[in-house]
């Protein structure tokens, strides 16, 4: 499925998946993902809601993976696989893999502006 929204979500959605890679994450990175966000548009509570209740539910088993993805997802790959959220944004139940992305998005959010933290 195409879609306007879908679209605009999708440079959010892999800028993001960045954050489930089985990698070591630089500054570079997290500064191109902060990048990626602010040229989305969306405020907040939307990126936050497109993190936690988008890009995590598909992407975390990944960091659960003894041999997980570390070259990147698709474009494709990310379009078929995520579906957009109109869910109230909460963060899932507390586990070593949440903590692991609470940690990343934190260091994602020292290089956006103070709006987002």
């Amino acid at each position: 499925m195409q879609s306007p929204e879908i679209e605009r979500r999708l440079p959010v959605w892999e800028a993001m998946s960045d954050l489930f890679l089985d990698t070591e994450i630089t500054e570079d990175r997290y500064r191109n993902i902060a990048r990626r966000v602010i040229e989305s548009g969306y405020g907040k509570e939307e990126v936050e809601r497109i993190l936690w209740l988008e890009v995590f539910p598909v992407l975390e088993s990944n960091l659960r993976n003894i041999v997980g993805e570390w070259a990147g997802f698709s474009r494709q790959w990310l379009r078929k696989n995520i579906c957009i959220s109109n869910e109230a944004s909460e963060r899932p139940a507390a586990s070593s893999v949440v903590d692991e992305i609470t940690r990343c998005w934190a260091r994602v959010c020292e290089f956006l502006p103070e709006e987002y933290r």
